[in-house]
């Protein structure tokens, strides 16, 4: 005897519109996706400042730009591989991006802290050489580091990275298929059940 599925009626919900009895819904990935994409923006701005630097050190060497150079190198590969591991589910991606976020709203805060201050000496971060005259330039670096951080902290991103390794199949608790319902995959068959119940 075979069992012919109903079609959907009018109201309802498709069927495998809800997870089945016993599996909770997977997390949405939103916020560490666009976190991981931040991430990977800002570590190619921190990349192009390398090689801003590189190009300046090659004309003359200053130890503001080999400074810079070194900071925007971290900040690089922390952000890349953060920003890379995030979006392929690694625990380690996030806290990578943490620090490289971080990291780079702690500089662009010592740079303005040193204006404050009224230390005069030239400062190089993120591909912007200045003279305190053109702080601003830093903010391009300062907003997008605040909302990376933010991103990869909430906790949306650690339930979605966490997601990752629970079962996506409710366990088998010993008991056949029923008709008319596909098996299980991975699941082997203990018997057939009886014709009749």
């Amino acid at each position: 005897m075979t069992y012919q599925p109903y079609p959907p009626q009018g109201g309802y919900p498709a069927p495998g519109a809800y997870p089945p009895p016993g599996m909770a819904r997977q997390p949405s990935g939103a916020t560490a996706i666009m976190a991981g994409i931040f991430a990977i923006l800002g570590g190619l701005w921190f990349l192009a400042g390398v090689v801003s630097h590189v190009i300046e050190l090659s004309r003359f060497v200053i130890s503001f730009l080999v400074v810079g150079a070194v900071l925007d190198l971290v900040s690089a590969a922390l952000l890349l591989g953060g920003g890379i591991l995030l979006l392929v589910r690694k625990r380690a991606g996030r806290v990578l991006t943490v620090i490289g976020s971080a990291g780079a709203i702690g500089f662009v805060a010592l740079t303005f802290l040193f204006r404050a201050i009224g230390s005069s000496f030239y400062f190089s971060y993120g591909g912007v050489m200045l003279h305190f005259g053109v702080g601003w330039l830093l903010f391009l670096v300062l907003i997008p580091a605040i909302v990376t951080l933010v991103l990869a902290l909430i906790p949306p991103t650690g339930r979605w990275l966490a997601a990752k390794n629970t079962p996506t199949q409710p366990p088998n608790l010993g008991y056949p298929p029923q008709p008319g319902y596909p098996p299980v995959p991975g699941v082997q068959q203990q018997g057939q059940p009886p014709a009749q119940w």
